[in-house]
């Protein structure tokens, strides 16, 4: 495009502006009033949000004491501490230090029990007559099975108001006391002294429900000394009413109110917490203070705007063509690091190559990334970027260049094709950033992978870069014909799987389970296998890390469901005894809120009660939210489904989850059957008798997998696990094999 076409097109464009400016002025006037309505209605909006993560931030500080508690409770009856004094008394001393509570207590259903307050030392025999009423109040709850938190109370042993979390104590399943720590509100001083409320522009009271102040915002914009809402500027005596109202109804509600000739918004809302409430209070446009004012003065200086707007483009024209040099940067180099951008990158390799015969396309990331980002914001980790591109250009050759492609992704063209040569190089960089950001002011230790490609393209570099994305103990991977089958073969099973699943290529095969008591067999597990066309098999571990990936893994589970009752209805209807079969589950199936629902249909299209089938979960489904798994626990259970965990013990189990949890059947890893030593073997008996007894202690069954000779079963039989699984007993075989040896009792 020429400088006449521009310079025509330019009063082309003027034109179209002034006409425009016209009508927009028009448009202002009649949207300025509902502009102005919305703004206040955003306000609204932002201060109930706020108002609800404060609500959440503050019930999640209740619940970690709560869950202190609870642990405690739960060592308790493990350990049965209760029933030594001494010892009784040495963890409430411990426990209160470590946690810094005003006071913790353990009263037994008994009415006896000890105190503990660094203001009075250690006391026993004390009763619940010895608390306040508050106290006593939350202590009988718990003696009901509850956790409990108190009203406020003026306390004896502390100069202010305190509060009381209170939790159950159980033995064999019975409630045999409470454990009990006081706190004061200062917990939640922090809370509310944020500087973040709407902007800067806010604060954040705790209110109880008559409306006085429980804990009061430093921050706060009326500075007098008020001990309730009630006092001072904040209600009218229009408003004064609205709140009474609001506070005895438990409801929320937005105000206004004035204070020193500015207008102010406030918002009430309730807690599920003893009756108290959130008070947010900001200015009018307070969070908003900068569009507000635009909004206001718009309508003044649009008529100055159209008569300088000539101006403007006549200057803009002129300045067009002394910035071409900006528009190449524009177009040619990333605005962060100032290094060129990947389509300048793609332009000099074109232009080099060539030339240039030996040399590696290397890619460079980060891990993390974005949790550098969140953790310390986006100025920081651009800080980091442009540290990380000065680090490579003092390390590049005259003839070499890098660009930054997106977020922390860096490409580099080396002048060398040697592996060695390379990796040095590389592996100087890193270390060089590595350490930089452990000593300097980042504030934290970067560590960086790089996929490298010799003699190849960036796409086959990110490929490499990939290939290593998850594994924090290898910083450089190449692309080779190894990795280049691996992705061939990942797309080749990919491309597939639709195509498998509708021609029925995932055959159902199974393994038993063996009562360890009678010896008999009691149920089975169902497996995949993949029968190609060809007649040969890829088995689970070539296929379902690929499908737990992209997600196929939710249509493969649905489908093997079905194939089991299939099966299982026509055990059924050959009039034998059918077997339960135990199905794997994976986690993001389990986490469908249809899910249940779901199987439901495919197991009432075939007529087969729930009951018949186990569905197996992973220990890391059960390293979520454990809530929401157990509501869908609870969701399987009343359809009649039994819910088993696999691989216990092979990565994120704890007793703690085991307790919570409400599952029926326990899998022990198979790693449990490899003996390395005889101090192992002691430590490994050790475990697993702790875990078998904790499991019975629940009503749980265990399943040890993994048996594959005569001292294994001896072994679990001694632990008194359950049942076993494994190839001492058979390994697994196709439907038709399991049904005719174990179903109609006929030889293979």
């Amino acid at each position: 495009m020429d400088e006449k076409t521009i310079k025509s097109q330019l009063v082309k464009v003027t034109k179209i502006t002034i006409i425009s400016s016209i009508v927009i002025c028009a448009l202002v006037l009649g949207t300025f009033s509902y502009v102005m309505n919305q703004a206040h209605e955003s306000d609204h909006i932002q201060m109930k949000t706020e108002v609800e993560e404060y609500k959440v931030r503050i019930s999640k500080q209740i619940d970690k004491n709560i869950q202190i508690l609870t642990t405690l409770a739960k060592s308790y009856e493990i350990s049965k501490i209760t029933d030594s004094e001494d010892l009784l008394e040495k963890s409430i001393a411990e426990t209160n230090k470590a946690n810094s509570f005003v006071s913790m207590a353990y009263i037994s259903i008994k009415n006896y029990g000890i105190i503990n307050a660094p203001n009075i030392g250690t006391k026993r025999g004390i009763t619940l007559d010895d608390f306040n009423e508050y106290s006593r109040a939350a202590i009988k709850q718990s003696f009901n099975g509850e956790n409990a938190v108190s009203k406020m109370f003026d306390s004896e042993i502390y100069d202010g108001k305190l509060f009381v979390y209170s939790v159950p104590v159980y033995e064999n399943s019975q409630i045999i006391g409470a454990i009990a720590a006081s706190d004061t509100l200062e917990i939640f001083e922090d809370i509310v002294n944020g500087h973040t409320v709407l902007s800067g522009q806010g604060y954040i009271h705790l209110l109880d429900g008559e409306g006085d102040f429980l804990v009061r915002s430093q921050n706060t914009l009326v500075k007098e000394d008020l001990s309730s809402i009630f006092d001072g500027p904040y209600l009218s005596e229009s408003e004064r009413e609205s709140v009474e109202k609001a506070l005895k109804s438990r409801e929320s509600m937005y105000g206004d109110f004035m204070y020193k000739g500015r207008e102010c918004h406030f918002y009430i809302s309730p807690m599920d917490i003893n009756g108290w409430y959130i008070f947010c209070a900001n200015k009018l446009w307070g969070p908003t203070l900068s569009f507000g004012r635009s909004v206001m003065i718009l309508g003044a200086v649009l008529f100055s705007l159209l008569i300088i707007m000539f101006f403007i483009l006549y200057y803009s024209y002129y300045r067009f063509r002394k910035n071409s040099s900006l528009l190449i940067k524009l177009a040619y180099y990333d605005n962060i690091t100032g290094t060129i951008n990947t389509l300048r990158f793609d332009q000099k390799f074109e232009q080099i190559r060539d030339r240039q015969k030996n040399y590696c396309i290397a890619a460079l990331n980060i891990h993390n990334f974005k949790w550098i980002n969140d953790l310390f914001g986006i100025e920081d980790g651009n800080k980091v970027l442009r540290y990380i591109k000065s680090e490579i250009e003092a390390n590049l050759k005259p003839d070499e260049f890098f660009c930054r492609d997106s977020a922390d992704l860096f490409y580099l063209f080396l002048a060398d094709d040697k592996k060695q040569i390379l990796s040095k190089r590389i592996s100087m960089i890193i270390s060089n950033i590595k350490e930089t950001t452990a000593h300097d002011n980042y504030g934290y230790e970067l560590s960086l992978y790089c996929g490298m490609s010799i003699n190849g393209t960036r796409e086959q570099a990110l490929v490499a870069l990939q290939s290593i994305k998850h594994n924090m103990q290898v910083d450089i991977a190449y692309y080779d014909s190894k990795l280049h089958e691996l992705m061939r073969k990942k797309n080749d099973i990919e491309s597939h799987m639709m195509a498998a699943l509708k021609n029925r290529e995932f055959e159902m095969f199974l393994q038993p389970k063996i009562d360890l008591k009678s010896g008999k067999i009691a149920s089975a597990e169902a497996l995949v296998r993949w029968r190609l066309p060809d007649g040969s098999y890829r088995y689970p571990n070539e296929f379902i890390p690929i499908f737990e990936a992209n997600g196929f893994s939710e249509k493969l589970d649905i489908y093997m469901i079905e194939q089991t009752c299939i099966l299982l209805r026509k055990w059924t209807d050959d009039g034998v005894n059918p077997l339960p079969i135990s199905v794997n589950q994976s986690k993001r199936l389990f986490a469908n809120g249809k899910y249940p629902e779901e199987i439901t249909k495919i197991v009432e299209s075939y007529n087969i009660p729930a009951s018949l089938i186990t569905l197996e979960i992973l220990e890391n489904i059960a390293s979520g939210d454990t809530d929401q798994i157990n509501n869908q626990i609870e969701s399987l259970h009343k359809i009649g489904f039994k819910i088993s965990m696999d691989d216990f013990g092979s990565g994120y189990s704890s007793l703690n989850m085991l307790y919570r949890l409400k599952i029926d059947e326990l899998k022990l890893d198979k790693g449990f059957m490899k003996k390395v030593s005889v101090d192992d073997d002691e430590r490994r008996k050790t475990m697993l008798n702790q875990i078998i007894s904790f499991a019975k202690k629940l009503g749980v069954s265990t399943v040890a997998e993994g048996i594959e000779t005569e001292e294994d079963q001896n072994y679990m039989i001694s632990l008194c696990c359950d049942y076993g699984q494994g190839y001492y007993y058979d390994k697994p075989l196709n439907k038709e094999k399991f049904s005719k040896k174990y179903i109609y009792g006929k030889d293979l």
